[in-house]
């Protein structure tokens, strides 16, 4: 099998059109020269690539993927630039994929970018040139996910423990609690915040079994009966029925919505976010007609709900934040500090201090204060982006209530 990559030109080419840095690419080149004269290599390398470019047999679990005693044996700390030369084997069938659809080449180059990403990311983190994000990675190559302007979308369906209802009269927005959910006292979810021994910012936080709870929820002939959800992400103790004559459903499990993701790096401002949702708006309509989304949703550690104590109303992680509606989810303080402090920071003590929000998240903790983060969905779209009306309405009603 003749495969395009393996050759010394063209994955130079491939390389230098991704922007790698030249020590990645001789690197890679080695590996590529390896696998050319080893029979053996080459063929393990064929069979995988048949079966992730050719058939779509990708490793989709978030779970690290396995690698082949014979391919560790024969390169050693270099395994998995073998799998990254693998996945990239996909790139000229992804685009070929994208001119079949009629996609742009500058949003193929927006979007496969982030190989380069996570390579030196990876290379920050350890020294030398790896590669883990094989679990995200074929999202990319599969022509599944698109980064269209600052933010990456692709469609899924939704898997959430919460539905959603709209009011008829107000266009209200509502979500209610399903069943499964394990809750702590105050109505966020059973596990959140919960840190290990190991962690630079563990605090130990006991949970007791006896104090969590469950919600209920009931799709009766009247109307919905359940939980609600409060905006900024937990559930409350006193269960309302939605009426079917006052409120619609709008989005359940199994529904299509617009996943978002936020690339590292880059500036990050409510009008640069705006016109990136004005884009994927425009390209799944044209791309996707037959699977229309019910909503947006992310999950992102810009929804730590701590932050709007720790960080002002005009932080921009905080004004995204709150365009959402969220829900309970059992995150841990992990997700972000390792996206404001880096993975190599393994102490508070030794964490900088450079920035308003180092300083503030390291001040929250050292008081005491925990974070977790949560997912949320958006139902309004770019036009009224920025007008936050969930958390805005759910404010205004408990002042007046």
């Amino acid at each position: 099998m003749d495969i395009e990559l393996l050759n010394d030109g063209q994955l130079r080419a491939w390389g230098a059109r991704l922007d790698f840095p030249a020590a990645a690419i001789e690197v890679l080149a080695s590996v590529a020269q390896t696998v050319r004269e080893d029979e053996a290599l080459r063929a393990i390398f064929s069979d995988f690539h048949r079966q992730t470019a050719l058939e779509g047999r990708w490793h989709r679990e978030w779970t690290p993927l396995s690698f082949d005693a014979r391919v560790q044996a024969a390169l050693g700390e270099r395994a998995s630039l073998f799998y990254l030369l693998a996945y990239m084997a996909a790139l000229p069938y992804a685009e070929r994929e994208y001119r079949r659809r009629g996609i742009g080449m500058d949003i193929f180059q927006a979007t496969m970018s982030d190989l380069r990403i996570w390579l030196c990311h990876e290379f920050d983190l350890d020294g030398r040139w790896t590669f883990r994000q094989f679990n995200w990675i074929w999202r990319h190559l599969s022509c599944e996910l698109f980064r269209l302007g600052r933010m990456q979308y692709m469609l899924k369906p939704f898997d959430g423990s919460v539905s959603a209802y709209r009011s008829r009269a107000t266009a209200e927005i509502r979500l209610l609690a399903g069943p499964e959910m394990l809750l702590r006292p105050d109505g966020y979810a059973l596990g959140a915040g919960r840190s290990q021994p190991r962690d630079p910012f563990y605090q130990e936080r006991p949970q007791s079994i006896e104090e969590t709870w469950s919600p209920a929820f009931e799709a009766r002939s009247e109307g919905w009966w359940g939980h609600p959800v409060s905006p900024y992400g937990s559930v409350l103790k006193d269960a309302l029925l939605l009426p079917r004559a006052d409120w619609e459903q709008v989005l359940q499990q199994g529904n299509t919505v617009l996943d978002m993701h936020i690339p590292r790096s880059d500036p990050f401002t409510l009008e640069i976010c705006r016109d990136s949702l004005r884009q994927a708006f425009e390209f799944f309509q044209q791309q996707a007609p037959e699977r229309p989304f019910k909503a947006a949703y992310c999950h992102t550690w810009f929804f730590t709900p701590q932050l709007q104590h720790i960080l002002p109303p005009e932080s921009n992680i905080v004004r995204f934040q709150r365009e959402f509606y969220l829900y309970p989810f059992p995150g841990t303080p992990g997700f972000l500090w390792d996206y404001v402090f880096g993975e190599k920071v393994r102490s508070m003590s030794g964490a900088p201090r450079d920035t308003s929000l180092r300083r503030s998240v390291l001040d929250w903790l050292a008081d005491g204060g925990e974070l977790f983060d949560l997912a949320g969905v958006m139902f309004h779209g770019p036009r009224d982006w920025g007008s936050q009306p969930y958390m805005t309405h759910w404010d205004r009603a408990s002042k007046a209530g």
